[in-house]
């Protein structure tokens, strides 16, 4: 989701139901929500705490694309979803390409279509996992035997 999407929709919950919701980054870390501070254009500043933990009152700022998803912590009827959501409307109505391509000025060239972007796009070199792990445990092996303080050492007889 893009920031302007994540500023609209939370811009649009309510004050009174920022305590209910609960936010997760992409690395896996929820934060219980306590109340927005503020809604930069990259990124959120709130008052929370970390899920698991009573430490509240924290101020976590969290880039908008380190947000994964957030919902909400107490469970919402779904007549309370279509009052909260059912006028939101995150991104405008996609204005047609063909009515823009018409109205260009002719005497300028046309635009070049953007290349695909896909699998076939940009190639990239595919290794086996094992190979990768070989290397790495061929690395370690040798940096072993080169370092005396890590090679191992014979048991002392009791």
């Amino acid at each position: 989701m893009h920031n302007a999407a994540w500023v609209k929709l939370l811009r649009h919950i309510p004050e009174k139901e920022h305590s209910n919701l609960m936010l997760v980054t992409t690395s896996g870390t929820e934060i219980t929500i306590q109340c927005l501070l503020r809604l930069d254009p990259e990124c959120l500043a709130l008052r929370g705490r970390l899920s698991g933990s009573t430490d509240a009152g924290r101020v976590f700022f969290v880039p908008y694309s380190h947000i994964d998803y957030f919902g909400f912590q107490q469970p919402l009827k779904e007549v309370e979803f279509h009052e909260l959501f059912n006028n939101l409307e995150l991104l405008g109505p996609a204005a047609p390409l063909v009515a823009a391509a018409s109205a260009a000025d002719p005497s300028e060239p046309a635009p070049v279509p953007a290349a695909p972007v896909g699998p076939s796009a940009h190639p990239t070199p595919t290794r086996s996992p094992l190979a990768i792990k070989s290397t790495v445990l061929e690395k370690f092996r040798s940096r072993s035997v080169t370092n005396p303080g890590t090679q191992m050492r014979p048991p002392l007889d009791e």
